[in-house]
């Protein structure tokens, strides 16, 4: 059996993987879905919120077990758990991103949506008036996150959504060979992503190469295609 930690994408927390989650369980897995600072259920102000902070809480959770982990990251979690790995690469079993905005070091996740720079993406993101924060048009998250999900959960997903600290999309990673090269990666693309067009994600690939693995859905395969996805987590576990 095996363990994973799941790590949310912008704007959302741990809640998204509600419907994973219980799959992995029921057959025997260990599973950890963190709010990441200032999302979910966590109060941090948001402001106050570094790409370091996010680190620190992975590195944490990843220290509470004794064996590697599944380390799996949504859009933008995967600029958390690149960074993880090159702090805790003995800790880690496998970096799984689900239609992850995986930067090579140097760059960031912005750096990663600038390859469409007219996707919906872009187009709908809100920036706070301070400027440390963002989240998206309202009228916008059905098309852009949601659209293979049913109505109900879609309605719960974006009555949950948060400001999304804005300097996790702006910090830049910093990654070596030695350690976050050493840790195997998977790519999941999500064929009709409209946040994360499968363009960008094929781009991303070829600027770090991962095994990949295709579904066809939408951005969010963990309400659209959670069998599916749990499925494929089992599989890169047991890999």
């Amino acid at each position: 059996m095996a363990v994973f930690i799941l790590v949310h994408g912008a704007c959302h927390g741990g809640w998204c993987w509600e419907k994973v989650v219980p799959l992995l369980t029921a057959n025997g897995h260990t599973v950890c879905a963190p709010d990441l600072p200032a999302l979910g259920k966590d109060h941090t102000p948001p402001a106050n919120v570094t790409l370091a902070d996010n680190v620190e809480k992975i590195s944490r959770l990843l220290d509470k077990y004794d064996e590697p982990v599944v380390l799996v990251g949504h859009a933008l979690g995967a600029v958390t758990i690149s960074q993880a790995a090159e702090a805790r690469r003995r800790r880690l079993k496998a970096l799984v991103y689900v239609s992850g905005l995986l930067p090579p070091s140097g760059k960031c996740s912005r750096d990663m949506t600038a390859l469409e720079p007219d996707a919906l993406f872009r187009r709908s993101r809100e920036v706070s008036p301070d400027g440390m924060t963002y989240t998206f048009a309202r009228a916008k998250l059905p098309a852009l996150f949601y659209e293979d999900v049913s109505p109900e959960d879609r309605y719960r997903a974006m009555e949950r959504l948060r400001p999304q600290p804005i300097a996790i999309s702006i910090s830049p990673v910093t990654l070596t060979e030695e350690r976050f090269g050493s840790v195997p990666r998977w790519y999941i693309q999500c064929v009709h992503d409209n946040a994360v067009r499968i363009g960008v994600q094929r781009n991303i690939v070829k600027l770090t190469p991962c095994k990949v693995i295709s579904m066809e859905c939408g951005h969010t395969p963990f309400y659209s295609a959670p069998e599916e996805l749990a499925q494929h987590l089992e599989t890169i576990a047991a890999s």
